[in-house]
């Protein structure tokens, strides 16, 4: 079989951390280009990995190699141009979330997916995150009835220092945003898969502890129609607590504890005089491959396949107007329709 010709565009955290191995582990895989504007960060890659070319210009790479797949792991501010500009070369395309920092450049790449033919998959990598899955297999085969609540906590110390190679990410111009766009697209993302189409947010972002241009905590609330309802927190100034989800449906609950590794689905009754009796046992335990590594691994089976990739331009764009959402609600004050 021809070995897909890859090219990589950005040589940060994210394309060292899961975009390159997934491609280096696959023998159907060939490391043909990589492009970044900043000599040390392809100096960073070259250490590990070993291109055929290199590049610091990502036009340049599209043009001159038309890779059979391109990943995009570029500040958020760029995934539009480079996104539309590689599909209209005719590669298809990996992009990393949020698709982009307006609805607008949003519409224009599912524009010209459909102008071009070409596919193009989303990094919602919680939704390949073992532990997900088994819960998502759980409340689709009525494990707990209909869901009706869900609950998202994802926190950290947030990318920079830390696990990202730049600041990019508190870069009001090239991120679009913080906390909300950066983690809490991830829980939004989760919450449209497990509930549905979102209808109603309400949403906070601020800069509580960090000192930086962009917001660093977020909370929201969310209405699915008028049978579901969600809340999340996400934010990048956490060393500790709870980080997962809880689905809650009309006979039970689940619980995903990224802490403890854990499914944990729940029945029972809690009574209004306080009194508890409920059963627990844990239906899936977090698996050897992490969501990156199972990410890459679903993504290239796909490409190669021939198949639509499992996360779609339309899933980007619906996370994103929630987010988008979230920070004109926190200006505003206001209930956001979706």
């Amino acid at each position: 079989m021809k070995k897909l010709r890859i090219g990589v565009l950005g040589a940060g955290a994210i394309a060292r951390g899961s975009h390159i191995p997934g491609y280096a582990a696959s023998e159907n895989c060939e490391l043909t280009a990589i492009a970044d504007i900043s000599p040390e960060s392809l100096a960073g890659v070259r250490e590990k990995w070993q291109f055929k070319k290199e590049y610091s210009d990502c036009s340049e790479l599209i043009q001159t190699e038309k890779p059979d797949l391109v990943s995009i792991c570029l500040p958020n501010v760029y995934h539009a141009r480079y996104a539309i500009e590689a599909m209209e070369a005719g590669c298809d395309v990996i992009l990393e979330k949020p698709v982009a920092t307006t609805l607008e450049d949003a519409i224009a790449i599912a524009d010209a997916r459909k102008r071009t033919g070409r596919k193009l998959a989303v990094c919602f990598s919680h939704r390949f995150n073992s532990m997900v899955i088994a819960a998502k297999k759980a409340v689709d085969a009525g494990a707990i009835g209909k869901p009706y609540m869900m609950r998202v906590r994802f926190a950290h110390g947030g990318p920079f220092p830390g696990w990202a190679v730049s600041d990019w990410f508190y870069d009001p111009e090239r991120a679009g945003g913080g906390a909300v766009l950066d983690m809490g697209i991830h829980a939004m993302d989760l919450m449209l898969w497990f509930l549905g189409k979102a209808t109603e947010v309400k949403g906070f972002a601020g800069t509580l502890r960090k000192d930086i241009a962009v917001d660093d905590n977020m909370t929201a609330l969310l209405k699915f129609g008028n049978d579901a309802m969600g809340y999340m927190e996400c934010g990048w100034t956490s060393c500790a607590g709870f980080s997962g989800q809880e689905i809650m449906g009309d006979k039970g609950a689940i619980t995903i504890d990224y802490s403890k590794g854990e499914v944990i689905q729940c029945s029972g009754v809690t009574s209004p005089d306080g009194s508890v009796k409920m059963e627990n046992q844990v239906i899936a335990k977090r698996g050897d491959l992490s969501a990156w590594q199972n990410q890459m691994a679903v993504f290239i089976e796909e490409k190669l396949a021939d198949k639509e990739f499992s996360t779609s331009i339309q899933d980007g764009i619906e996370a994103l107007k929630i987010g988008l959402g979230v920070y004109e609600s926190s200006l505003k004050g206001n209930t956001v329709k979706l």
